[in-house]
C-alpha cells in the first residue's frame, strides 16, 4: 500500500506507479504532494469526485498526468494511468510548491535535519 512507504528515502521516480493502491484518496494526494516536491513541479486538478482523481501538470500542454479511481465501492483508490513525463520546459516548471502544506514540508525536511544532527 502507498501508506507504508518511507516518503523521504524512496527514489522520487519510484514513488508512484500504475496499478498502485492507496487506502484513501487523501493518502494518494499526500504521496503526490511529496512526489511533486521532489520533482519541483506543480499539479492541478482536472477532475475530482468521490470515485475519480485526475491530476495534470500546471503547465498547459504538458503530458504529465495521473488518473486514479476508487475500487469496489470502498475507500481504496488505484492508480489507473500515470504518465511521468514532462513535455513543458524545465525553466517554466513552477517551483512554488503550492500543494506543500506545513505537514508535507515537515515530513520532507524534518528527517533530513535529524540525519544531519546524528
Amino acid at each position: 500500500m502507498g501508506g507504508s512507504r518511507n516518503l523521504v528515502e524512496d527514489e522520487p521516480t519510484s514513488m508512484i506507479y500504475k496499478g498502485q493502491f492507496f487506502p484513501t484518496k487523501k493518502d494518494l494526494k499526500r504521496l503526490v504532494d511529496h512526489f511533486t516536491m521532489w520533482q519541483n513541479f506543480e499539479w492541478k486538478v482536472k477532475r475530482s469526485n468521490k470515485t475519480t482523481l485526475h491530476l495534470i501538470c500546471l503547465m498547459e500542454n504538458c503530458m504529465w498526468k495521473l488518473r486514479a479511481v476508487r475500487r469496489d465501492e470502498g475507500t481504496y483508490f488505484q492508480v489507473r494511468s500515470f504518465i511521468n513525463e514532462h513535455t513543458c520546459p524545465l525553466e517554466e516548471i513552477h517551483c512554488r510548491h503550492r500543494q506543500a502544506s506545513a505537514i508535507i514540508i515537515r515530513e520532507v525536511i524534518a528527517p533530513r535535519l535529524q540525519q544531519q544532527d546524528g
